[in-house]
């Protein structure tokens, strides 16, 4: 029993390890990858609205589907960017230091008019 319960959070722990959610913003678009699963590339021109945001409890960590938020994808915590598309999709990138993604999009913002104009209620 000891040996199967050690397999199986050691398992646990390599899939942990195995799940990466990265994210970059610049000038040009807002890109993530949620590896090994979704890859995901946008342009400020597709983006509508973007706001950090604290999306609370939402059936637990990794890719949920279906959220009032659209799809979340996160691998911790409650707080993300919560993106709607010109096409209406919504979606939620997690994020570990919301406060510094806010300051970096207000920089970013300030000298890209595209940018500024997605800003919702940052």
């Amino acid at each position: 029993m000891l040996i199967l319960i050690v397999v199986l959070f050691g398992g646990l722990g390599l899939l942990l390890k195995v799940f990466t959610l990265k994210t970059k913003i610049n000038s040009e678009e807002i890109s993530f990858s949620f590896k090994p699963l979704v890859s995901r590339k946008y342009t400020w021109s597709e983006i509508k609205t973007i706001k950090v945001i604290d999306y609370g409890f939402v059936g637990g960590w990794g890719i949920r589907l279906a959220t009032k938020y659209g799809t979340v994808y996160n691998i911790k915590g409650s707080k993300g960017l919560q993106v709607t598309l010109i096409n209406k999709k919504q979606f939620v990138i997690g994020t570990q230091k919301p406060e510094v993604l806010k300051a970096y999009l207000i920089r970013l913002s300030e000298t890209n008019t595209v940018v500024k104009s997605s800003l919702y209620n940052l």
